[in-house]
């Protein structure tokens, strides 16, 4: 082996090396942020009592790797948002239970004076590991996938107000939003 060779050698593990160490610290202040968060919230779990919001840690290895990559300022198991659009702030969140492991996501629309009040509750217990939320701004189109066949033309919805994008990664996508009319949260299956 040349000298040439071996000193690109050295370099090329030197940067691998510093490559993992920034990608390790990046980890670790994701983390912090997430756990920090929790206590932001504790007054909204308290109606879910042994429940706390998914971490990063508890995302399979591709989805955590994705999260890390794509969501380094913001938690991707919490949107805050007016999804009722009464000019308050709600909130959607990713909880899992700490014995039982279930996992589920909440959506609770919230007011001046009155708490906050859970009106959608979604088991996700089977995808706990591959799920994250991602906000929708208000006016947003959102449309059905083709893939879901209803028999039926769908036109899309425009949004009045944030709406709530449910990935499964790589494998599904829905779009909850508030339906004024309904007073509820519809569902739209928009990725497979």
């Amino acid at each position: 082996m040349t000298q040439f060779s071996q000193g690109r050698g050295r370099k090329f593990i030197k940067m691998r090396s510093l490559y993992c160490l920034a990608l390790i610290q990046l980890v670790s202040v994701f983390g912090f942020a997430a756990q920090g968060e929790t206590g932001k919230f504790d007054k909204l779990l308290s109606p879910f009592p042994g429940y706390h919001i998914l971490t990063l840690d508890e995302r399979d290895p591709d989805t955590r790797a994705f999260l890390v990559q794509h969501f380094a300022k913001k938690n991707p198991s919490v949107i805050e948002a007016d999804f009722d659009g009464d000019g308050h702030l709600d909130y959607a969140l990713l909880l899992k239970n700490a014995k039982t492991a279930n996992t589920k996501l909440v959506v609770l629309l919230c007011s001046s004076t009155l708490p906050c009040k859970s009106v959608y509750d979604l088991d996700l217990t089977g995808s706990a590991g591959e799920v994250y939320l991602k906000r929708i701004p208000a006016g947003a189109l959102v449309s059905q996938t083709e893939a879901v066949d209803t028999g039926e033309n769908t036109i899309p919805v425009k949004l009045n107000s944030a709406g709530i994008r449910l990935v499964y990664f790589e494998k599904a996508e829905v779009v909850l939003y508030w339906d004024t009319k309904l007073g509820k949260i519809q569902e739209i299956q928009t990725g497979d």
